[in-house]
């Protein structure tokens, strides 16, 4: 039986839990809701992509800055900050009634959201004990187990139930709870120093991911002209061009792309950037299929998707014993060709067959296996004082390759049927789009077969080390 003060140890790791619960379902809730919320908002649902997009955009602008922000002015007052502006995020998103309003709503949500997590398993990893610390992670990563699993039928039934404005008023008792929770028992690690603050980086970066991945997510006459979203591109292409040449010449730049020169680290990120446009193409086409596509209702669309998503929850939990058995090589490359299989197979269905069940499951399963390892290989060989640095540049790779898979989904989804926005879908249309983020995914392989049996070797079988926390995130 554990003493008070262990009770209280484990507070932290399950406010944080529930944080990353809050991130994790709302994806995969809105994602079912596109095409109700489309209605309600007298908006094409191909336009609602930049809702879904916009948030990842603030996901990989603010990561970079977490680290910093919580030495300089605490790790606590900062994650109830995040919290905070997440939940206003939340409110603001119920309020809006056109799809402007939303996307920025949306954008206040991913800047919450891109402190809220990564400070909040730095509270933990400074203050829980080492013989603590397997325990306490295990909080931490179930939410993002059964959160997609959770959270597309979760969804679909408050959407009917209540309207889909409560998808993300759901958000404030829990927030509200984790607040005072965190106010009365989260510990506070004292802020430390830190080397002064990169601003030329962080406008470069930030600006040019942000304009960049939103000019790609708008592309196709959404919201604004394909004038103005070719200009986004060009200004963020330049934007990341002037930070490569800024970072060159510091020792400690916002984003490290020196840790891009050691060989599992690359393949790991860039390998898994091209594998995970599978999974945001994905988790962004099997919705609207559903209810587009074969007439399904909400609800059932949402049994569907969290049919894909049971998949990944099998195998997360399986996933570090099949690396530990096989190796990480073996596991990348059968889990890719699998997976790109898979999602490739869903441009054959023009109605519901009874194979669509095994393959929602093992398209889930093949994407869980490749996320699990290329996170583990991707901090086989970083050592400890570089390993903040490489998790900030692994995060926003991953928000990009994201953001990727549904820009280029939704894009080729459009450019199959009628290309105005506002013509409607119908299932023939959704065939290209499924092959072509699958086409891109399975281009991983030429990276992840440059890895050797042995790479990672040091890192399987010992479940003591702290690498292998990182196996579980970043879906």
């Amino acid at each position: 039986m554990m003493s008070v003060s262990q009770s209280r140890r484990f507070v932290a790791p399950l406010i944080v839990s529930a944080a990353l619960l809050m991130e994790t379902m709302d994806a995969t809730v809105l994602a079912t809701a596109l095409p109700t919320i489309a209605t309600t908002l007298h908006a094409p649902v191909l336009s609602l992509k930049l809702a879904l997009t916009t948030y990842l955009v603030a996901l990989a602008a603010f990561i970079p800055i977490s680290g910093w922000m919580a030495d300089r002015i605490g790790a606590k007052p900062l994650f109830m900050a995040a919290m905070a502006v997440f939940l206003v995020g939340s409110i603001l998103c119920a309020l809006q009634t056109d799809l402007a309003g939303l996307i920025l709503a949306r954008a206040v949500q991913g800047a919450g959201g891109a402190m809220m997590t990564p400070v909040g398993r730095l509270i933990v990893l400074h203050t829980t004990p080492k013989n603590e610390l397997v325990r306490a992670m295990t909080y931490i990563t179930l939410p993002a187990l059964i959160g997609p699993a959770l959270g597309p039928l979760l969804g679909s039934l408050i959407t009917t139930a209540f309207g889909w404005r409560w998808i993300f008023l759901i958000n404030v008792p829990v927030g509200a709870l984790g607040l005072a929770l965190a106010w009365r028992f989260m510990p506070n690690p004292p802020p430390s120093a830190r080397e002064r603050f990169d601003t030329a980086g962080f406008v470069l970066a930030g600006g040019g991911f942000a304009a960049l991945l939103f000019g790609l997510s708008a592309l196709g006459d959404h919201l604004v002209s394909s004038a103005y979203t070719l200009a986004l591109v060009a200004f963020g292409l330049m934007g990341l061009i002037g930070y490569w040449a800024h970072a060159r010449r510091l020792a400690r730049p916002l984003l490290d792309l020196a840790l891009l020169r050691i060989r599992t680290f690359s393949v790991g990120v860039v390998g898994g950037l091209l594998f995970r446009i599978s999974g945001g193409g994905a988790n962004f086409l099997l919705p609207l299929l559903f209810q587009l596509g074969f007439g399904f209702s909400i609800v059932l669309s949402g049994a569907l998707s969290g049919v894909y998503a049971l998949g990944s929850l099998i195998t997360r939990s399986a996933a570090p014993h099949l690396i530990d058995r096989f190796g990480f090589r073996p596991v990348l490359v059968v889990g890719t060709i699998l997976s790109g299989g898979a999602v490739a197979s869903f441009a054959l269905f023009q109605s519901y067959s009874s194979l669509l069940l095994p393959i929602l499951l093992i398209a889930g399963a093949s994407q869980a296996a490749v996320f699990t390892a290329a996170n583990g290989i991707s901090y086989a060989d970083i050592d400890e004082p570089n390993m903040s640095a490489a998790t900030s540049l692994a995060s926003v790779a991953q928000q990009v390759a994201v953001t990727l898979g549904i820009a280029v989904s939704a894009l080729v989804l459009q450019a199959g049927g009628d290309p105005s926005p506002q013509a409607p879908l119908a299932v023939a249309h959704f065939a290209p789009a499924f092959v072509a983020v699958s086409v891109l995914s399975t281009m991983a392989l030429g990276f992840f077969a440059c890895l050797s049996a042995n790479d990672g070797e040091d890192l399987r079988h010992r479940r003591e080390d702290h690498r292998r926390a990182h196996w579980y995130h970043g879906v």
